[in-house]
């Protein structure tokens, strides 16, 4: 007997026209709904929820009856799924199936290590690239390697066409032999000599010019003085002297002999002055000569080194018409054949921070801040030969050259642990720390980078320069620490807590804490727990049969039918 009625069993107890059938197993909806006793014939349908069966069976009545019964029937379930919805709903926010602690997901608090990291994508570089140029122009006579070689130290890579720069050499090569000649004959002059021997010529014959005019002097003086004597000894001063007479000869024989006395001394006066001019002259020129001999050798010498400088010259750019590599490595590109013009070039490369590793150009190479327990990370780039006849890579050793964001380069410094992977060796995972880091910036799709030079502690044969590098750098860590889950760590009104679950294992408290380095799964909490504690981790919505949830369990859809 159910609600006053045991369905065919009560039949006379409902009377003439009606009839009862109530089947409610299990859990006793039929009693809640207060569909049960005695209802009209031609009521019909049934009515299923969470398990449950309520059936209705009429007789027959007049049609408008049964439909009007039926919609009424109708709404009476779709009210009852309604509120069946939300007392689940209603259970599942105010009472959660771990509020008791039967289900409730824990972690133990232990000690480990907590890491925070940045990363980024780079390139693998290698540890050393040369850009080979040709230091004359020309047109390429030979080809002597391939991309791909290995090459060493001084080894031919290629040549130009040589005539031109030979003769400019044998040009050379005359202008010093000229250059020297010069030299030798300034070197081994007699200049200084010979002006010598003409300052003693001059000298030897002022003397002799004064001997001589003094010479004549005296014959001129002892003429005088004779012929004074003489119109002395004829008594003639004083007396008058008619011509012809013996005082008239001698005074003119006086006169004759003063007049050439006068005149000698003039003449032999002027010998004198021309003797003295040449000793002059010839002193000058001993001199000059003295003077100028440095001179002279002076510039034969820079005449010499000139001529030398220019056969250097013509030697070099001769030289330089053959192509050697300068360092261990392999020829990672060549531009030019056999037949083809090149020039004169540079191509320098830019070189990585604290390395001779070539630093990539702007890509779109980028980084992003992380935090892992015990990772370290990096990113790389690439490099081009630019006008380069040949690129040489020393790939002995590999790094990775990676721009990182401000934000992130900020916390990078060298000798921090670096985990690196690579996209083109999925499973590979190598060790090794910070090198350097850029001090000026490099703006790449118009954010601001760094570059970080990243060295492998580990070498692997498989890497290749330019392939894909991702890396993690550890830029903080804390070891021996107290470590909770992320997860279990909320923040309000600026202080962070967690919640703990009570030796009971039914009592939750929520306690505040305080933190030290943030790690990606873990962090640090230095203050407000302690070692061994159980902390409450968040509950996740599993489907059915997945174990423990805050949703509702399997079973107990609502279905309607008639």
């Amino acid at each position: 007997m159910v609600g006053g009625c045991d369905g065919d069993s009560d039949r006379a107890r409902c009377g003439p026209g009606s009839l009862c059938r109530l089947a409610a197993p299990g859990s006793g909806w039929a009693d809640r709904t207060g569909l049960g006793g005695c209802h009209p014939a031609g009521f019909g349908g049934w009515l299923e929820f969470g398990g449950s069966q309520l059936v209705i069976q009429t007789r027959s009545l007049p049609r408008r009856l049964q439909a009007w019964r039926g919609r009424r029937l109708l709404a009476l379930g779709l009210a009852l799924v309604a509120v069946a919805l939300l007392a689940l709903i209603v259970h599942d926010v105010i009472a959660p199936p771990g509020s008791s602690g039967g289900g409730t997901r824990t972690t133990v608090i232990r000690r480990g290590t907590v890491s925070a990291a940045v990363s980024g994508t780079g390139t693998v570089v290698p540890v050393q690239q040369q850009n080979v140029a040709f230091r004359a122009s020309g047109q390429l006579t030979e080809v002597d390697v391939k991309v791909g070689d290995q090459v060493h130290t001084g080894q031919v890579l290629a040549r130009i066409d040589q005539t031109t720069y030979q003769t400019a050499l044998q040009q050379a090569q005359a202008s010093l032999a000229q250059a020297e000649a010069n030299l030798s004959t300034a070197q081994n002059s007699n200049a200084v000599t010979q002006a010598q021997h003409q300052l003693a010529a001059a000298q030897q014959a002022y003397n002799d010019a004064v001997n001589q005019v003094a010479l004549q002097n005296q014959q001129d003086a002892n003429a005088v003085t004779n012929a004074q004597n003489q119109f002395n000894s004829d008594n003639c001063a004083g007396q008058p002297q008619p011509a012809g007479s013996k005082c008239y000869q001698d005074q003119q024989a006086l006169n004759q002999a003063q007049n050439k006395q006068a005149s000698d001394q003039l003449s032999g006066q002027h010998q004198i002055n021309q003797a003295r001019a040449s000793v002059v002259s010839a002193q000058d020129a001993v001199n000059s000569a003295a003077n100028s001999r440095p001179n002279t050798i002076a510039a034969a010498q820079a005449s010499v080194d000139t001529a030398q400088a220019g056969l250097q010259t013509a030697q070099n750019n001769l030289n330089s018409t053959t192509l050697t590599s300068p360092i261990d490595g392999v020829i990672s590109a060549l531009n030019g054949q056999v037949g083809e013009s090149v020039s004169a070039s540079g191509g320098a490369t830019a070189q990585a921070p604290g390395s001779t590793a070539p630093q990539p150009a702007g890509s779109g190479s980028s980084s992003s801040s992380s935090s892992t327990a015990g990772a370290a990370g990096t990113t790389g780039g690439s490099a081009s030969s630019g006008s380069a006849f040949a690129v040489i890579n020393n790939s002995s050793s590999m790094q990775v050259v990676a721009p990182l964001a401000e934000a992130d380069a900020a916390k990078v410094k060298p000798d921090q642990t670096v985990s690196l992977s690579f996209d083109a060796l999925p499973g590979v995972t190598l060790p090794g720390h910070v090198l350097a880091v850029a001090p000026g910036s490099s703006t790449i799709q118009n954010v601001t980078n760094y570059y970080v030079t990243l060295t492998l502690d580990t070498a692997n044969p498989s890497l290749r320069s330019g392939m894909t590098a991702n890396a993690a750098v550890v830029v903080s860590q804390a070891t021996n620490v107290l470590a909770v889950p992320n997860s279990a760590i909320s923040r309000s009104g600026g202080t962070n807590y967690v919640t703990l679950l009570q030796k009971d294992g039914k009592t939750q408290v929520r306690v505040a804490v305080e933190t030290g380095v943030v790690g990606d799964t873990s962090t640090e909490v230095t203050a407000g727990v302690a070692e061994g504690d159980r902390v409450v981790l968040p509950s996740t919505r599993l489907p059915a049969g997945g174990g423990t949830t805050t949703g509702r369990g399997a079973g107990g859809g609502v279905r309607l039918g008639g």
